[in-house]
């Protein structure tokens, strides 16, 4: 039987050049499964030219990307990672490629890939590819184990996440035993600057909760401008400043970016939340998903939907 791991492996056999791309503003499981795979095939196939292209966000600490021109899609297979949409894609010029295959764990479908591999069921893309590197028996060098390692790490919350069950455990403990530098990643994961421990603090002053106890802020351009931090850092950086709070089901970060729009950060403790992401546009994790809209309006309306999603919870107990 042929299974989707035989049609990437087809694939990559059949092109000379891979360009490897993943989400916008890439967390480690995005930038982990990107790096990781790239070091992957270089080291598992012959005379592959090998490229990873996207914007960078606060976890340049992992590696860099490559900086390459148009032509080199003509021809080129585009293997994108940690996302299905096409939007939120970042370096659109995959468009341009020959083919795409795209491999994603979020519980989305894609819109534009020629194959796709989706295991929802697994916590963190970098497992997805780590899994495949173990059923395959790919040769693992200590600077993939890292990147990838970093993926499941960060993905998985430190392994708290309720996603997380025993393969999870036991894809890390492969890419420990092929020499993943943890203590690196934790180093990185938790040493802060000042500011954002001040930013820190910030969140856990002000910020506020529905009728049902939905916590949420509301972030504009001048506190990025104020604590001078990047977009990433307030939205993505700080959602769970109000996590595990006891009586708070569900919260929600909701920041301005340069571009004008406004990105939402849901997170839920128990309860499934990614239809309302879906309903504006986003997606992700159950518990763990976004989008971006246009108008605080929205937010309100978003804010709106998880309210009465915790008033059930609130009901049911």
């Amino acid at each position: 039987m042929i299974t989707l791991y035989d049609i990437l492996i087809e694939k990559i056999k059949s092109y000379d050049t891979i360009v490897i791309h993943r989400h916008i503003q890439p967390d480690l499981d995005a930038l982990g499964s990107q790096l990781g795979l790239r070091d992957l095939i270089l080291n598992n196939f012959e005379d592959k030219t090998v490229y990873v292209v996207g914007d960078m966000s606060d976890f340049d600490f992992l590696g860099e990307m490559d900086e390459i021109s148009d032509d080199v899609f003509e021809n080129a297979l585009a293997i994108v990672v940690d996302v299905a949409g096409k939007e939120r894609v970042s370096d659109q010029r995959f468009l341009h490629a020959k083919e795409t295959i795209v491999i994603d764990h979020h519980r989305n479908d894609t819109d534009f890939a020629d194959h796709f591999i989706h295991e929802p069921n697994k916590i963190a893309a970098a497992q997805i590819i780590t899994d495949m590197a173990i059923d395959l028996g790919f040769y693992v060098d200590s600077n993939t184990a890292t990147y990838l390692f970093a993926g499941i790490v960060t993905d998985s919350g430190r392994f708290i996440y309720p996603q997380t069950n025993a393969a999870t455990f036991e894809a890390a403990a492969f890419l420990l035993r092929k020499g993943a530098r943890m203590h690196e990643i934790y180093e990185n994961l938790y040493e802060e600057e000042y500011v954002f421990k001040k930013l820190k603090g910030y969140f856990i002053k002000h910020f506020k909760r529905t009728e049902n106890n939905v916590a949420y802020m509301k972030n504009s351009n001048s506190l990025k401008d104020e604590f001078k931090v990047t977009s990433f850092t307030v939205s993505r950086g700080m959602v769970n400043q109000m996590a595990n709070i006891r009586g708070i089901p569900i919260w929600a970060n909701f920041t301005e970016t340069d571009n004008g729009q406004i990105q939402c950060e849901l997170r839920s403790k128990k309860e499934s939340i990614v239809e309302v992401a879906k309903k504006y546009g986003g997606g992700g994790h159950a518990l763990a998903c976004g989008c971006n809209v246009t108008s605080w309006d929205e937010t309100d309306s978003i804010l709106s939907d998880l309210d009465r999603i915790a008033e059930r919870i609130n009901k049911n107990g």
